[in-house]
Parts: C-alpha cells; sequence; structure tokens
C-alpha cells in the first residue's frame, strides 16, 4: 500500500497531520491539535500515526525531506524535542519493514488537505 502522510505546525488556531491511504478504501485519518506544535512535530506525528497502519512491504511519502535525512540518511538531530520521536521512527521503519520515500510537496496526497 501506498501510505502519504503530512504535518502542519501552528497557525495560529490549531497544529495537526494528515496520512492518507492512496491504495486503499480505508479513509484519511485528519488530526488537528489546538496545541501549538511545530511543523517537524507533526511530520514525525503523521509519520508514527502511518507506521501504526503500514504492513511489512508499503510504501510510506513525505515531502520532508528533513525527515527522511534523519530517520534514513544519518542527519544529525539538532532539536532535542524531537530526538525522541527520531529514534522512535528510526526503530520502527526497520522493525514494520516499510520504505520511507521522500516526494516533492505537489505529490505529497496527505498535504493537499491542509492547502
Amino acid at each position: 500500500m501506498r501510505i502519504f502522510f503530512d504535518g502542519s505546525g501552528w497557525n495560529g488556531r490549531t497544529s495537526g497531520f494528515a496520512v492518507v491511504f492512496a491504495d486503499s478504501k480505508k479513509a484519511p485519518i485528519i488530526v488537528r491539535l489546538s496545541e501549538k506544535r511545530t511543523n517537524n512535530e507533526m511530520e514525525y506525528a503523521g509519520l508514527l500515526e502511518a507506521l501504526t497502519h503500514a504492513q511489512s512491504g508499503d510504501e510510506l511519502f513525505t515531502d520532508s525531506q528533513l525527515l527522511v535525512g534523519q530517520v534514513l540518511g544519518g542527519w544529525k538531530v539538532n532539536a532535542v524535542h524531537l530526538r525522541p520521536l527520531v529514534e522512535k521512527a528510526k526503530a520502527l521503519v526497520p522493525a514494520k519493514q516499510v520504505t520511507l520515500v521522500w516526494v516533492p510537496r505537489e505529490q505529497n496526497l496527505a498535504g493537499k488537505i491542509f492547502e
């Protein structure tokens, strides 16, 4: 299955993330919080939610180069508040046997929810 996810940081009203299941009849998951969260926190929240639904062989798509670089590419994690999220994702991606793929923003189906 192809699973797309995206996060949206605080816009003055909400923060949130979305997960879209492209090859499934499963409804998209949209979560909005009334708490201030960064865009990167919400990207990781979207990834972790997608991982709870993912099965071996699934492809997870994001438009966050930072997230892919930190989880797969060995990029440094300077933001202390992201470190636990990065470590959890680094453990779950191989454990779930899924592929994490970067796509341009306009190809991220989950990103359309926040437009």
